[in-house]
């Protein structure tokens, strides 16, 4: 392998902007060689702002010629093929490429594993998108848990909640919102694409996986406009909450939104242990 890593990032939009790019230019060991987005102008755009030599459409084609090491999945995570996480996760590991995808890799669980015990089959090392941990403020947090300063860790608190997707007259933009009558419905729900961080950050901070849940999903705002202006049924959790054990013995409470008032990204995580506390809550997305 090369001694900088050469990446090739599918997906120019915002997030891919304001962080997956920038990390990648400030990191001495990696060099973004090729972009891909089904939007040239917004593609050619992203490789003049971050020097990037190579821009594509077609992801097939990025992983036929470009000379990469590592592809980027930072799309939206739609239906169609080209856009979707599972279909260029899959097919970044089929072209033998390290792969960092954005979250979620896939609505079914196991084809998550899947694409795992392929990547463990060939060599080859896999991450998800959980960027809030990289914030300098948890890591500032994760530091002092990890130098003792709450001891044991006891209970975990987590919240990521804002109003994102309050207003009924918002479509859920992160997915299709009717995806076509032979698709499954695949929106993001609240779960998927917030509570997925702070379940992140949880485990990292406790040392321990969650082992047992109970929980609840809602549906709060079921009606929404679509595109076209009609009102639409959305039958997806837009706000979650739930109790967690871990496997070392500790607990957690936790909870997410996208339609409850409040900033964005409207992340708060609480850590108690047997010598002290810490709270941490971001203000803005990057700490």
């Amino acid at each position: 392998m090369a001694e900088k890593l050469r990446i090739g990032v599918i997906g120019a939009g915002r997030w891919a902007a304001r962080a997956h790019l920038p990390g990648f230019v400030r990191s001495p060991h990696a060099e973004i060689v090729a972009i891909c987005d089904l939007n040239r102008d917004l593609a050619e755009e992203r490789a003049r702002e971050f020097n990037i030599p190579h821009v594509y459409t077609d992801y097939q084609e990025m992983l036929a010629k470009a000379d990469v090491d590592v592809i980027d999945v930072c799309t939206r995570g739609s239906a169609d093929d080209r856009d979707n996480h599972e279909v260029l996760a899959f097919a970044a590991l089929n072209a033998g490429k390290h792969c960092l995808c954005e979250k979620p890799v896939a609505h079914d669980f196991k084809r998550t594993w899947e694409a795992y015990e392929l990547a463990e089959s060939k060599g080859l090392k896999t991450k998800v998108g959980l960027t809030f941990r990289y914030a300098p403020a948890m890591q500032y947090m994760y530091e002092l848990i990890q130098e003792g300063f709450i001891g044991e860790p006891f209970i975990f608190n987590g919240f990521e909640q804002n109003s994102q997707f309050i207003s009924p007259t918002e479509p859920v933009t992160k997915a299709d919102l009717i995806p076509p009558a032979d698709l499954p419905d695949i929106k993001v729900s609240s779960l998927e694409g917030y509570g997925a961080p702070i379940i992140d950050l949880s485990q990292w901070f406790v040392g321990s996986d969650i082992v047992r849940v109970v929980g609840m999903l809602k549906n709060f705002v079921p009606y929404r406009t679509d595109a076209s202006g009609q009102r639409v049924r959305t039958h997806i959790d837009d706000g979650d909450i739930y109790m967690g054990e871990y496997a070392n013995g500790a607990i957690c409470s936790i909870q997410s939104s996208y339609v409850t008032v409040g900033n964005y990204p409207g992340l708060e995580a609480r850590a108690y242990g047997s010598e002290g506390a810490l709270i941490c809550r971001l203000v803005e997305e990057f700490g």
